[in-house]
């Protein structure tokens, strides 16, 4: 298979408003506000699941949608859903799949110098962190997003005090189906020291 281009992007889905996942898309939604229906099922406050294009997601409190889309179509903007982020990514050849999880870390815990085997959006839902990815350094508050590409090496430190929350949606090669990490240390230094992070898995989608 060729090298994939596609639009990934996170959106709010205001409460009461329903919206239908883009033609050939795939979606994710994290109910982060209340009960969410996703593909004609309920899906409980701080839990999500996946919707293929064509399928409906109906927020009763609010949710977050994370959705790709092929080629370079813009962001969608919409009644009851608004942009957050939206980047394009491209993928190499074969295989891919979207994951989703929850990525949990406590006050002061700083990752080791890293990249991943996909780009991906996350987007914090509760603490304070600070994002190097790359060149760049971000400071992010709950509600906010970063994408990181797979390609620069990334550092994330826990600022909060407490715990740090955040959900992440990848595009991965499928041969990491099964919740097989997708993380690769900068360096050997690195890929000794802790993680300090506490995953939850809520499952992958092939695209």
């Amino acid at each position: 298979m060729s090298r994939q281009q596609w639009r990934i992007s996170v959106y709010d889905l205001g409460a009461g408003k329903s919206c239908v996942v883009a033609a050939a898309g795939h979606a994710f939604a994290y109910a982060a506000g209340g009960d969410a229906t996703v593909a004609g099922a309920t899906v409980a406050a701080g839990d999500g699941a996946f919707a293929a294009g064509g399928e409906a997601v109906t927020s009763s409190g609010g949710a977050w949608l994370y959705e790709i889309a092929p080629g370079a179509a813009p962001p969608r903007i919409e009644d009851g859903l608004s942009p957050v982020l939206s980047r394009l990514a491209v993928l190499g050849e074969g295989e891919h799949m979207l994951r989703a999880d929850r990525v949990e870390s406590q006050a002061g815990a700083r990752t080791p110098a890293h990249r991943h085997r996909g780009p991906g959006i996350r987007r914090l839902e509760s603490g304070l962190l600070i994002a190097e990815v790359g060149d760049d350094l971000d400071r992010i508050g709950a509600g906010g997003a970063w994408f990181e590409t797979g390609h620069e090496t990334v550092v994330g430190s826990n600022i909060s005090g407490g715990v740090n929350v955040f959900i992440r949606v990848m595009l991965l090669p499928v041969e990491l189906a099964g919740g097989k990490s997708s993380f690769i240390a900068a360096t050997p230094a690195d890929a000794d020291k802790p993680r300090a992070v506490n995953l939850r898995l809520f499952g992958e989608r092939p695209i």
